[in-house]
Formats: C-alpha cells, sequence, structure tokens
C-alpha cells in the first residue's frame, strides 16, 4: 500500500513538472505562422518574435498597379536581388506610393 502511494506520488510530482515546463510553450492570442513566398519569409504589418538582424532596405516607386500582390512581389524580387542571403522581409507599404522592405536573416533558434 506504501509502494502505491509512493508511485502515485512520484507520478503526480512528475506531471506537475511537465506542466511547468509545457507551459513556457503556449502560445499568445498575437502569434501567427507567417508565410513563406518565393522562398522568403513575408512579414506585413507586423515584425518577427524570433531574433532577426537586418540587412537593409528596398524601396520601390510607382509600379503597375497597386495589389498588394504586385508589391509584394516587386519587394521580393528587390530583395533576393539586392540581398540574396536574405531569408525573410519585413514589408513597409506606403499610401504615399513608396513601399519599401527591410530584408533580414532570421537568426537559427539555439534552443
Amino acid at each position: 500500500m506504501k509502494r502505491l502511494i509512493l508511485i502515485f506520488i512520484a507520478g503526480f510530482a512528475t506531471a506537475l513538472l511537465l506542466a511547468f515546463t509545457s507551459a513556457s510553450s503556449i502560445i499568445n492570442a498575437a502569434s501567427a505562422e507567417v508565410n513563406q513566398i518565393d522562398g522568403l519569409y513575408v512579414f506585413t504589418d507586423c515584425t518577427p518574435v524570433a531574433p532577426y538582424d537586418s540587412l537593409g532596405l528596398v524601396n520601390i516607386g510607382f509600379i503597375t498597379g497597386t495589389q498588394y500582390e504586385n508589391i509584394r512581389t516587386s519587394l521580393i524580387k528587390q530583395v533576393k536581388k539586392k540581398y540574396p542571403d536574405a531569408n525573410g522581409l519585413i514589408l513597409r507599404p506606403d499610401k504615399k506610393g513608396v513601399d519599401s522592405a527591410v530584408a533580414i536573416i532570421l537568426k537559427k533558434n539555439s534552443q
């Protein structure tokens, strides 16, 4: 009987420990999975949660069409041409016609 109680307490303690370690991986309401387009992670109206290095800025002036997809495609092409090591970009649409993007390299997860 004492052995059964000890096994129960050990199991409960293990379950409690696992509950606390998994609590750190809970996703908050603002978390999302970013889309990858043409090999680049595209962040629009947001910034990565993961650490990253900024490589530089690319701008496009007036382009044919004002659709988001046209702007995004043009900025992706510019980033890939100017910063071939980039694995992502942060889009910065501008209503005045000068859209830009920050080319970034997302750092590897150290865990």
